[in-house]
């Protein structure tokens, strides 16, 4: 954070001080003063931090693009599909990936799902006692990110390694070279599939590529496996563990879970609103556009806070609350427009699976020791949430 000479507070999302709390402090103050702000860093950029701003932006893939990258500034000189893409080649990619990310698809998994679940829990259930991230807000994603892409045990241990080694790394030069490296493993996974194929997702990918005429190359197929594999299992972790705090330090809440089960979908969209595991995305515009009064021009950056635009009042009843029956919550957790995020009825469905069998079988868990959160530049300094949380029951 820092001060604009002109314009006042600015949001800066590598600044090391950039805790939650004064996240969330810094948010209130640019929605009342200064919804549309500016920072000279990294190029410059706008940040946009009020609920109508930052939907209206990401629903206008015309004129505030997406190819200029997820990250400000860029981890890779390449583009990460489909998220950096628009159309047509982002709609070619959404169908590269439409068998795993499909509502149906999620369904299909839930009993697999849930069966993972109760063997987590198995694990610690008699101790009395667990670490809820390791033990089951991390693991629980990633074994159905290798039941969906068919892949083996050594496979998710090496997902995990890289996108720890990212998550560390991404707020300086050292990430391009951890992309690097994960590209390259994606690579050789191809060349293998090619030459060996089996049953699974990523000898499909391969196949569909060249049949379908995307035609993409490796490199372009190594970098989307690169964030379907790390964002699609940490950004979900960040959900599941945040609502878990929730439900820890919160009791009473868990009791009327446990009363009204139905009320657990809505609760989980509530914490997805009110900690919103990814704070920003960004655009590029492709035109100039004025926004709050603001002239943006052509090729300048836009900054989308969705963790702002979550705790915006002007959309949202009671803001800084947790109202876990709030309807309708049309939060921006999973983005919106053409980029809302391909997996998030398989996250909502894997938390919701997490959530309901922990209230059955380790009712009443509460906070047993230091919570540990997300450090400010942690995947580079967008991820705000729980990366350590012990309980007792």
């Amino acid at each position: 954070m820092g001060e604009n000479g002109q314009r006042g507070p600015v949001f800066d999302p590598h600044s090391p001080d950039l805790s939650p709390e004064r996240a969330y402090r810094l948010y209130a103050e640019l929605r009342s003063g200064c919804p549309v702000s500016r920072g000279e860093q990294y190029g410059g950029y706008w940040a946009v931090s009020r609920y109508a701003d930052v939907k209206a932006v990401a629903s206008d893939h015309a004129t505030y693009s997406s190819t200029g990258g997820v990250y400000v500034p860029a981890v890779s000189d390449h583009r990460f599909p489909p998220i950096d893409y628009d159309p047509p080649e982002h709609s070619a990619f959404r169908r590269l990936i439409a068998p795993l990310t499909s509502g149906a698809a999620a369904k299909a998994l839930e009993p697999r799902i849930r069966a993972t679940v109760n063997e987590l829990v198995d694990g610690f259930v008699d101790r009395g006692s667990a670490e809820l991230v390791e033990e089951l807000a991390i693991p629980l994603p990633l074994d159905v990110i290798t039941q969906l892409y068919g892949l083996e045990a050594r496979h998710t241990e090496d997902i995990r390694g890289y996108s720890l080694e990212f998550l560390q790394h991404a707020s300086g030069p050292e990430g391009r070279d951890v992309i690097e490296r994960v590209c390259r493993y994606w690579i050789d996974l191809f060349e293998d599939r090619r030459a060996n194929p089996r049953d699974d997702f990523v000898t499909g990918l391969v196949r569909a590529n060249e049949e379908d005429g995307l035609g993409a190359d490796d490199e372009t197929l190594a970098n989307m496996m690169f964030i379907l594999t790390y964002a699609g299992h940490d950004s979900t972790a960040l959900g599941l563990s945040n609502t878990l705090l929730h439900l820890a330090e919160h009791p009473d809440v868990q009791q009327r879970l446990i009363d009204e089960p139905t009320l657990v979908t809505s609760t989980i969209d509530e914490v997805l609103r009110y900690e919103t595991p990814l704070h920003w995305f960004p655009r590029r515009l492709t035109a100039d556009a004025c926004l709050a009064g603001e002239q943006m021009k052509a090729g300048e950056r836009v900054i989308l806070l969705f963790a702002s635009a979550n705790r915006d009042p002007e959309a949202f009843d009671r803001p800084d609350e947790v109202v876990i029956d709030r309807r309708p919550n049309r939060h921006l957790a999973f983005g919106a427009g053409i980029h809302t995020c391909p997996g998030m009825a398989l996250a909502k469905l894997e938390i919701r699976a997490a959530v309901e069998e922990v209230l059955r079988r380790i009712p009443g868990f509460r906070v047993a020791g230091e919570v540990e959160r997300t450090d400010p530049l942690e995947g580079g300094g967008r991820h705000l949430g729980v990366r350590r949380l012990p309980v007792t029951w």
